[in-house]
């Protein structure tokens, strides 16, 4: 009986949050690193597994800014070295505007379309890629950069805290996407 009523319970309580509005939409923010804005994610804390993650991130890199516009975008590849789990939460750039966590999906009309996607977990199974035509940093209101270029920033991951990168000013990925 006591099993029975837990059941009907948990229903109600699903049935009363999938009716209610969100607390949050998907194009509220929060205020990031240095006051720079990063999406808002409903997602439940990570569980700690009792092993500080390490990430190793790699070829980190950022498009030139197009025919002078203050957008660009910036990509790397990511790696669960230590632990089960860490979430990519935010990213700021020294003197962007702001950054967002983007990703590509074909809208109603059948269209490409960029979109904040907010918190991305980072396991074990294998690399998280951000690259041209999947996810990527949108990066607003940065002073123009050309090829050749440096731009340091941070990625702000939920367990693991801050880890700095220098983003490499380049027109093409480096390396070669079977080493990622």
């Amino acid at each position: 009986m006591r099993t029975y009523v837990l059941w009907i319970g948990i229903l109600i309580l699903s049935v009363l949050t999938a009716c209610s509005e969100p607390d949050q939409t998907h194009d509220d923010v929060m205020q990031g690193h240095g006051g720079h804005e990063m999406a808002s994610g409903d997602q439940m804390p990570l569980a700690h597994d009792g092993v500080a993650p390490v990430i190793d991130l790699r070829m980190a890199w950022m498009r030139p800014h197009p025919n002078g516009r203050d957008v660009t975008a910036a990509y790397f590849v990511l790696y669960l070295a230590e632990g089960r789990a860490d979430r990519l939460v935010s990213a700021w750039i020294d003197g962007a505007s702001s950054v967002e966590l983007h990703g590509h999906s074909i809208g109603e009309n059948g269209m490409m379309q960029m979109r904040p996607i907010g918190p991305q977990d980072v396991t074990d199974a294998g690399p998280m890629i951000f690259t041209p035509g999947g996810r990527h940093l949108m990066v607003h209101g940065l002073p123009a950069v050309v090829e050749g270029d440096h731009v340091e920033g941070v990625l702000v991951f939920e367990r693991g805290g801050e880890l700095a990168v220098t983003f490499e000013v380049r027109n093409a990925p480096p390396g070669n996407p079977s080493e990622y």
